[in-house]
């Protein structure tokens, strides 16, 4: 939404003013969240809470390792000593960039990145291709949502983000995932076999002052 808002020509001060309001109200939200969910937070900023890595920091510290034995060409595929063995935590939804680093190595993630860039590149260009400036709010949409999942599932795999079960597009194992991102899929290819005839159209977002 926040994407497609700005691509839309929200003014920056809506977002500034939004940004402000968030800022200010976060010391209160903060007390109606549950200690589960703070502790996820301030695991990734304090190494004194959960030494052993036995609670909070028990899924960041299987991730983590699983990445450490792939290396730069991973174990081999069914070869993961963690992914095998079951020992890595939802191996199959959340961590599952972890279990491809574990058996594929740094190749097999980098792989699977351009694999995802790609897909989010060309979806920005359908938009911009069909001329219609609907369409292309649908299209950054989508690519928005697509790179944020993204960006949060591989933040978590890494111990950047908190743990917070966003799944890897089009990798994870999970049917109302791959629903929505085929479903997604499905929008965007009818937008692109149905450009609207202003194909010239070069840019996105329109001039502040329109």
């Amino acid at each position: 939404f926040v994407i497609m808002a700005f691509v839309g020509g929200v003014s920056l001060l809506w977002f500034l003013g939004a940004f402000a309001v968030l800022l200010v109200a976060s010391p209160f939200l903060w007390q109606f969240l549950s200690y589960d969910r703070r502790s996820r937070i301030w695991v990734l900023f304090d190494p004194r809470i959960d030494p052993a890595a036995q609670d909070q920091r028990y899924q960041m510290n299987r991730s983590l390792r699983a990445l450490q034995n792939g290396g730069i060409t991973g174990q081999g595929l069914y070869h993961g000593t963690m992914v095998q063995s079951g020992t890595i935590p939802a191996q199959h939804t959340d961590l599952i960039f972890s279990s491809i680093g574990e058996e594929l190595g740094m190749l097999g993630c980098m792989a699977v990145l351009i694999l995802l860039t790609a897909i989010i590149i060309r979806i920005i260009y359908v938009g911009i291709k069909s001329g219609n400036y609907m369409n292309r709010l649908i299209c950054v949409g989508i690519a928005g949502m697509l790179t944020a999942q993204v960006f949060i599932n591989i933040g978590v795999c890494i111990g950047l983000v908190p743990v917070i079960g966003l799944t890897l597009p089009f990798f994870s194992y999970g049917g109302s995932s791959l629903v929505t991102m085929f479903f997604a899929m499905g929008i965007v290819s009818g937008i692109n076999m149905r450009p609207a005839p202003d194909s010239n159209a070069r840019y996105i977002r329109p001039p502040l002052s329109a």
